[in-house]
């Protein structure tokens, strides 16, 4: 069939097992050649299709309520109901989300770009259904590496309580991202490798349908299961004794088999488990044969080669130029320890794991947990250095506060993908980060404007009191190195000098401003170029001196307003009763979706051609 004449999933309920087979490879072709051209999240895409597939015949979306944990796997989802012909828009400025996305199609019953949250959005889903009286299904879909969030847990307690009608699909590949760690990660994996007992199941099955009567003897035992699994799989037991009713290991790419266990779970009166075991990459050579997850998010590359279609040049991300860096340390610092959660190959730090792994730790999705670790480490006498995440950073704010402030411990936060995530769009954008910290006590925060200072910046977290977050975004630049040298804490550098105005700045935003000034020079306009690259504390000294100079401050940052280094400076005026004109250019009250860094900065009013004018027309009167 035709994929992007798919308007609804109502279709699959005529489509028999062999039908839907052939609709699987269409479809897993379909993402393979799109997701080649636009980018996205392509071996947890693949890996799905199939359980996708069976979910839509089995349920009847939307009365159905289907949520997909993180919501990045949900491509399947968005073709069967009827965006197929969007594709093309996929993560594109203006076009379809990577996301389920409420506004996109009444098929989104919630939206999310974080983890472990689709249990408990199920669970208020179904009270709320049950309040109303009403008899639709609410399923969640969530991966085996989610589950082992701090949140997955709360929920699961609570969905045992309740006792109500609710069905939980456990999507288990062994991966998230990178390769899944924890109790209850290996919990999961001696019940898949429990050979024995899946044996047992089907050789008695087998023998039982040859003889008289054996189907219904085979009904019969289906209610004595419970017994067989509490002989044979013990450790599968951490969902029964929550009260929510397990059943599994089930084939994630045999529709029979993940068919017949659905409409069990469709008749159910109480919550229930589906343990669903998938191939992560499916179908495709290159992202089934990744152990490391390369595949897990890609740019546009070659289907015939697996190669980035983007030209590689000498430069590199500044993930990359942060573990090199962190990398030397350690060769010296046998108390440096790396912490990750879930992101050793998202924040590069493969090298580091694999040459350094007694001083490496992969907390897996738990945030919250690797950040009260980290502290726990400080306070022993070590110096842990945190990467993570500017958007999963949020969910540490209580820990950031409560517990590393508040101890003033010497952890080093290293905050990846600060500033503007282009594709991924909403949930990812790193730009609240600053506005979280600003008013803690005892944190400061900086961000480097090249690899060097970023290394002088390590140096001087490492060898400080107190804590110390870094800031660096997703773009790419040259990595280099010199001798270790500490930085004053709070110190501002003068980048070119001018007179008729002060443009401070820092981290990426540099360069665009050291643009601006150029531009503006051609106009007889002399704007002096600040680099502002400790947000906190401030460089009182060059603050006090341009004050004095009485010439209009224009700050121009990659953060929300609100919360900024700009709107510090500007209450500091303010309450100080001050004349000096200041203007901040920086991210208004408002969501930002996906698109490419130059489409955002323009519709943000953040571009360089944009700022360049509003400065002139100010300067100018």
């Amino acid at each position: 069939m035709n994929i992007k004449e798919i308007k609804n999933p109502k279709f699959l309920k005529k489509y028999n097992n062999k039908k839907l087979e052939h609709l699987s490879k269409d479809i897993r072709k379909f993402i393979l050649e799109n997701v080649s051209k636009t980018g996205g999240h392509l071996s947890s895409n693949l890996g799905i299709v199939d359980l996708t597939i069976a979910i839509h015949k089995v349920f009847d979306s939307p009365k159905d309520k289907i949520i997909f944990d993180v919501g990045h796997q949900c491509y399947t989802h968005k073709i069967l109901t009827g965006r197929a012909n969007k594709f093309e828009t996929l993560r594109q400025y203006k076009g379809i989300s990577g996301f389920q996305s409420l506004k996109e199609s009444i098929h989104d019953p919630y939206e999310a770009g974080h983890s472990s949250t689709s249990l408990s959005a199920a669970l208020g889903m179904a009270i709320s259904r049950d309040m109303d009286k009403k008899d639709n299904h609410i399923i969640a879909v969530i991966g085996d590496g989610s589950i082992g969030n701090g949140i997955a847990y709360e929920a699961l307690n609570h969905i045992g309580d309740i006792n109500t009608r609710l069905i939980i699909i456990l999507n288990d590949n062994e991966m998230s991202i990178n390769k899944n760690v924890g109790a209850l990660h290996n919990t999961l994996d001696k019940i898949r490798s429990d050979k024995f007992y899946k044996n047992i199941k089907k050789n008695t099955k087998k023998t039982l349908f040859k003889i008289p009567f054996g189907k219904y003897l085979s009904n019969f035992l289906d209610t004595i299961k419970m017994s067989f699994k509490k002989i044979y799989l013990k450790e599968g037991f951490i969902f029964e004794e929550l009260g929510i009713k397990y059943y599994g290991p089930i084939h994630g790419h045999d529709f029979k088999e993940m068919i017949n266990y659905l409409k069990i779970a469709k008749k159910e009166k109480k919550p229930v488990l589906l343990h669903v075991i998938t191939e992560k990459g499916k179908g495709y050579k290159f992202s089934e044969e990744d152990k490391d997850g390369n595949w897990h998010g890609v740019s546009p590359f070659d289907i015939e080669t697996g190669k980035p279609l983007k030209h590689k040049n000498d430069l590199i991300s500044w993930s990359e130029v942060i573990s090199n860096h962190l990398y030397e340390f350690a060769k010296e610092d046998k108390d440096l320890i790396i912490i990750t959660p879930a992101m050793t190959n998202g924040s590069k730090l493969n090298k580091f794991k694999n040459i350094y792994p007694k001083q490496f730790i992969d907390v897996g999705i738990a945030e919250e947990h690797a950040l009260i670790l980290a502290n726990a480490l400080a306070l022993s006498g070590k110096k842990p250095f945190i990467s993570i995440y500017s958007t999963f950073l949020q969910r540490g704010y209580d820990q950031i506060l409560h517990d590393i402030a508040r101890m003033n411990s010497n952890v080093i936060i290293g905050i990846d993908r600060a500033g503007i995530s282009p594709a991924d769009g909403i949930s990812h954008q790193g730009i609240y980060d600053i506005a979280m910290m600003m008013s803690i006590p005892n944190m400061i925060i900086m961000q480097p404007k090249d690899s060097i200072e970023s290394q002088k910046m390590l140096y001087t977290a490492l060898n400080t009191d107190g804590p110390c977050a870094i800031r660096y975004s997703k773009e790419s630049l040259e990595y280099k190195s010199e001798e270790n040298k500490k930085i004053e804490i709070g110190s501002w550098q003068v980048i070119d000098k001018g007179k008729d105005a002060v443009i401070i700045s820092y981290g990426d935003f540099l360069n665009n401003a050291l643009k601006i000034k150029n531009e503006l020079k051609k106009e007889n306009i002399n704007i002096e170029v600040i680099n502002a690259r400790f947000l906190k504390p401030i460089d009182e000294k060059m603050w006090n001196n341009i004050i004095k100079r009485n010439i209009p401050i224009f700050v121009y940052e990659e953060s929300t307003k609100i919360g900024s280094l700009g709107s510090y400076l500007s209450l500091r005026i303010t309450n100080q009763e001050l004349k000096n004109k200041i203007y901040v250019f920086a991210i208004e009250d408002k969501f930002v979706q996906h698109g490419s860094k130059n489409e955002l900065l323009k519709e943000l009013n953040l571009d360089t051609e944009y700022i360049k004018n509003k400065i002139k027309s100010i300067l100018k009167g």
